[in-house]
């Protein structure tokens, strides 16, 4: 009787076992989340020395989803945001006038990240992926009384490199996560036509990005 009493015991540890395991998995599953963090926006121009850069607030949301296993987290990424950089110019000579405006338009990103569990809440990563932002340009010109507007909207491409620190509520989740983007392929496209910003020397432009987010997981 004692033998069968062990041998009951030890089944229902090995029974057990899964569901704990199940249980355990903080980071698994479909999530959505929304940030707000710093954007700073680094640009220059070979041939010129001086380099321009913008800094503001950062606001966006995502979406992913991830699959936990024996410690490991790995996961997809989706993002749509923007942010309050942005810069306007005026030049007036006392006869003639033209406001040019230079605004953060739509980012996008999709990627990867795989992470490692820290005791049963906490969450460190690692993540990779594409990135995509435009620009919205506006000129608006007085010369000799007549008055023009133009527009174009600017795009780059590159890659974004991040890392960050996750912590789980249990459904609910909070993150500290900085990015970096460095956008290497871009172009401008006004009144249908599209020309290459490689034609205009080699551009270099970085992103820098502290955010946290808070979101959910179902």
């Amino acid at each position: 009787m004692k033998k069968f009493a062990v041998f009951a015991a030890l089944a229902c540890g090995v029974l057990a076992t899964p569901a704990l395991a199940q249980e355990e998995k903080e980071f698994e599953g479909p999530r959505a989340e929304v940030m707000v963090g710093y954007d700073r926006f680094d640009a220059g121009l070979d041939g010129f020395d001086d380099s321009g850069n913008a800094e503001d607030i950062f606001y966006g949301a995502a979406i992913g989803y991830d699959f936990q296993s024996v410690g490991l987290v790995f996961g997809v990424d989706g993002e749509i945001a923007s942010s309050g950089n942005g810069a306007e110019e005026t030049f007036d000579d006392g006869v003639d006038s033209a406001t040019v405006s230079l605004e953060d338009g739509v980012n996008l990103y999709v990627g990867g990240r795989v992470g490692t569990v820290v005791g049963d809440d906490g969450l460190f990563y690692f993540k990779a992926g594409f990135a995509h932002t435009t620009l919205d340009l506006d000129a608006t010109a007085t010369i000799g009384g007549v008055t023009e507007s133009e527009s174009a909207d600017i795009s780059f491409s590159g890659l974004r490199l991040g890392g960050g620190y996750e912590y789980s509520f249990g459904g609910a989740f909070a993150k500290l996560e900085y990015r970096y983007t460095n956008y290497s392929d871009g172009d401008v496209k006004a009144d249908g036509q599209s020309v290459d910003l490689d034609a205009f020397g080699d551009i270099d432009i970085e992103r820098h990005q502290v955010v946290v987010g808070v979101g959910y997981r179902f």
